[in-house]
């Protein structure tokens, strides 16, 4: 496809008719959409004989797309009313635009812009047809028609003009149906409609199941009324209701039409019970030969069991629980609570619950003394027990009533998991958001964006395969009792609109159990590691997913390494490093594509910002201060002012002296990897942490400079050849080429790599320095000595020293790169041995000078490369 036209998100029946009319003004390929229609469109468009050219294309399906020929957009001039299909105006060779809304307020540069103020869009382009000679079938004639008809008001808006009555009747001409046209297009109530919506009004009953409000009506009339579902966008709109599903009677037939604001209720499910169909939150049915009132009664009976219950003390328990055994004395239990920032827990012996304690007891009784006294001597015997299946809102009566801090879950007496008021409090406002809420008497969109679905997204943004793969696992879990989220930094680049294939999944419960049984059940293998609870599988083809059992963290130390234990979901993500890569999705059936947001990570994307979870962040592992650095460029984010201060107490402590030496080199290769690592050096020298690598690395106006020649030659060389050469290796080459061999020497030692890489890099950086210097010396040098010299570096270090030489070599790197490591002598060993020279240990020697020959032009082809050897032989006195 290279013509296309185009129109706004969520394309209604002007943006879609108009889009068409495009499509055959220009002659184009196809109409690209990427959501989906307004319902009303959706039902027409599955309506026609001869489909139209829509093709709906995934979001990583349009960023594949390289170039266009002809771009048309319809009803819309704004880009960020495209998107995502925005991506493709500047892969457009040319684009035009049509929209009857004003003139001002538009941002999409095109060749050609038509804006009317007139009443539809349509009717732009029909005049434009009608213009062209165009001819049109009565099929393509109504559909057009449905466009003019829409944006309008069927001809009764203050907004239509001539031009709208003379497209509309031109296309009357060519046959258009206004039935058709009238029975999709939306329109206000007629006499029978307001009967039939009072009937609906008054004999509306609302079910509620779990804490789930749905609404139930029914009416019935004599004559046969179209366009039912308007009705209950009317009821919905009135009432405060989580679903709502009607029974109309009209003429022969039963409609029912259903509506849903909740993931608890699928709509499409209850519809399909009658035979009908739709989406989650829109659908309907057609019924016969059946009576109002049996439908009425199976519509209950089928809520009452299709209705999704309410959450229960098993779906919102913080599992598992960190306890202290009754025993534990007072000076142990305060370790325990410091070490996982709790202020009250669970007492136990063995998996029983016998009480609760307090961190501000425990306190307390250390200031009177009793250090070795155990827990169980001041513990509070009265909690409350609940089962896992009791429903929120009785668990909400309880706490409430009886002002308890924390709940047990139990089950067969042992301690399933707690519930705190903290929990409590979280869910109540998720139910909060999920209820209707309104502005100037309108409904306004209920939105939850710390819980909220991105299944679509994750559709969209993902590979298939992968998607496909996530999908396998939740099913997987479901089949063997296990929770599993996809985390880190996956979710954050999904919700940035970004392709990430680094598949990582947290289990609640054994990683590598539940990584084996998902190996063996897709052909794959599993790598376990048991020390640290963690496996990846390993696909046949190479593709990996990592499991890792959900875990927490904690220090001894500044800089230690952490100790590990088994955690919940909400507590392996507070171990991460920093909001934006804190967040997890669900993958287990019943809630797939719940996004778990528990420290404002979507609010952090949007504000552009870094920023750590708490305020030892830097402290516990002070290399976190390089990443935030690395995502700061990565994404152009900006360090959050108290991420800043801390980042500063960090290094006025010295704390990275104290990282080890692997981490330090991970972390610079890592950002001297990055495309915009530049800003991120700069960044490093402003928080002063430069430093921590050697006392006498510098970033200067000339360093600066030297990286925008090495950027110059890498540039051209990926442009020449193809290839990726190894760019930090190049990079770090260039930062370090002022120290000193012995600081370099000092850093490598630091980053404590092992012999090979030690060896590898010690290489690459005396090689770089050696050759910098004997060339700033010579100045000037025949081909073939330059090319010695460049030849016993590998590439990275090579075009390290192009970058550093200056421009005085520069057509001789070049060359280099291009022709002269590739030249190889036309004659070989043996040719030597044919013509009788001696030693044969010399042939090595004697193949070098004739390559050197070859490339100062001295000998081309292969009989001067004969006589050259010839000669040089007897020279040395060899034949």
């Amino acid at each position: 496809m290279k013509r296309i036209a185009v129109t706004h998100k969520m394309p209604d029946f002007d943006a879609i008719a108009s889009a068409y009319a495009a499509y055959r003004l220009y002659d184009l390929d196809a109409i690209v959409t990427a959501t989906s229609y307004d319902t009303a469109v959706n039902e027409y468009v599955s309506t026609l004989e001869t489909p139209l050219p829509i093709v709906r294309m995934k979001e990583k399906d349009i960023e594949n797309i390289d170039s266009l020929d002809l771009l048309v957009v319809t009803d819309c001039k704004l880009a960020n009313r495209l998107e995502p299909l925005d991506v493709l105006l500047p892969k457009a060779k040319k684009t035009i635009v049509f929209d009857h809304h004003p003139a001002h307020g538009q941002d999409i540069e095109a060749d050609e812009i038509y804006v009317e103020e007139i009443g539809s869009c349509s009717a732009v382009l029909v005049h434009k047809m009608k213009a062209a000679g165009l001819t049109l079938s009565p099929e393509e004639a109504t559909l057009i028609m449905t466009g003019i008809y829409e944006d309008t008001g069927m001809l009764t808006f203050g907004s239509t003009t001539v031009k709208d009555m003379e497209a509309a009747a031109w296309l009357l001409s060519f046959g258009a149906n206004l039935h058709e046209v009238s029975d999709y297009v939306k329109r206000e109530l007629s006499r029978d409609h307001v009967f039939i919506l009072n009937e609906l009004l008054t004999n509306m009953h609302t079910l509620t199941i779990g804490s789930v409000r749905v609404g139930v009506s029914n009416a019935s009339n004599d004559k046969y009324i179209d366009d039912i579902a308007h009705l209950a966008h009317k009821i919905m709109d009135i009432e405060t209701l989580d679903a709502l599903f009607i029974l109309v009677r009209t003429g022969d037939r039963i409609v029912l039409v259903g509506r849903s604001r909740t993931d608890d209720v699928d709509a499409a499910e209850i519809a399909a019970s009658f035979g009908g169909g739709g989406h989650y939150t829109a659908a309907s049915a057609v019924i016969k030969d059946q009576m109002l009132h049996e439908c009425v009664a199976k519509l209950e009976m089928i809520l009452s069991e299709s209705v999704k219950p309410a959450k229960t003390a098993r779906d919102i328990m913080t599992s598992p629980v960190k306890t202290l055994e009754a025993d534990v004395t007072f000076a142990s239990a305060i370790d325990i609570f410091m070490k996982h920032n709790l202020n009250i827990m669970p007492v136990v012996q063995g998996a029983v619950p016998v009480g609760i304690v307090s961190r501000r007891d425990i306190l307390q009784g250390l200031k009177h003394g009793l250090n070795n006294e155990p827990v169980s001597s001041i513990m509070q015997v009265e909690f409350m027990r609940i089962p896992p299946d009791m429903p929120y809102y009785t668990i909400e009566e309880t706490m409430l009533a009886g002002s308890y801090k924390m709940v047990m879950v139990t089950e067969d007496e042992k301690l399933l998991g707690v519930i705190t008021r903290t929990d409590l409090l979280r869910l109540i406002h998720d139910e909060i958001a999920k209820m209707p809420k309104f502005s100037d008497g309108r409904l306004m969109k209920a939105e939850n964006n710390r819980n909220k679905n991105i299944t679509g997204m994750i559709e969209n943004i993902l590979p298939e395969r992968v998607f496909k793969t996530l999908l396998d696992v939740g099913a997987m879990a479901d089949e063997l009792g296990f929770k599993c989220y996809l985390v880190g930094g996956v979710v954050r680049d999904i919700l940035l609109r970004k392709t990430n294939e680094d598949i990582d999944i947290v289990v609640e419960g054994s990683a590598p159990e539940f990584a084996k049984s998902f190996a063996d059940r897709h052909g794959a293998r599993a790598a376990v590691h048991a020390k640290f609870k963690t496996a990846v599988v390993i696909f046949p083809d190479g593709f990996r997913v990592d499991f890792a059992t959900s875990r927490t963290e904690y220090y001894h130390f500044p800089a230690s390494a952490p100790m590990v234990e088994d955690a919940s979901i909400k507590n392996d993500l507070f171990r991460r490093d920093f909001s934006i890569n804190a967040m997890a999705v669900k993958l287990n059936k019943r809630e797939f594509g719940t996004l778990l947001d528990f420290f404002g990570g979507q609010r952090d994307l949007q504000d552009k910002k870094i920023r750590v979870l708490h305020s030892l962040s830097f402290v516990d592992d002070p290399s976190r201060a390089l990443r935030a650095v690395r995502f700061a460029v990565r994404f152009d984010f900006m360090i959050g002012p108290h991420t800043d201060r801390l980042f500063r107490h960090a290094v006025n402590l010295d704390l990275f002296e104290r990282v080890q030496g692997q981490r330090m080199f991970l972390e610079l290769k890592y950002i001297l990897s990055e495309k915009n690592y530049k800003k991120a050096l700069r960044m490093m020298r402003k928080y002063d942490l430069l430093k921590f690598f050697h006392k006498d690395l510098r970033l200067d106006e000339r360093k600066e400079a030297q990286f925008d020649s090495l950027e110059m030659i890498l540039d051209w060389y990926r442009f020449q050849f193809d290839e990726e050469p190894e760019l930090y290796i190049a990079r770090m080459a260039v930062l370090f080429s002022d120290l000193e061999k012995s600081a370099v020497k000092d850093i490598l030692e630091r980053f404590q790599l092992d012999e090979h890489k030690t060896l590898e890099h010690s290489e690459c950086f005396k090689q770089v320095k050696d050759s910098l210097a004997w060339l700033k010396r010579s100045k000037k040098m025949p081909n073939s000595v330059f090319t010695r010299h460049m030849s016993r570096m590998a590439t990275p270090c090579a075009l390290a020293v192009s970058a550093l030489v200056g421009e005085i070599f520069e057509k001789q790197v070049k060359d280099y790169f291009s022709v002269y490591r590739y030249v190889k002598p036309d004659i070989g060993g043996n040719d030597l041995l044919a013509m009788k020279i001696e030693p044969k240990t010399e042939y090595s020697n004697l193949l070098s000078a004739v390559k050197d020959a070859k490339i100062d032009g001295k000998c081309t082809d292969r009989e001067s490369q004969l006589r050259f050897v010839a000669e040089l032989a007897l020279k040395n006195g060899e034949k």
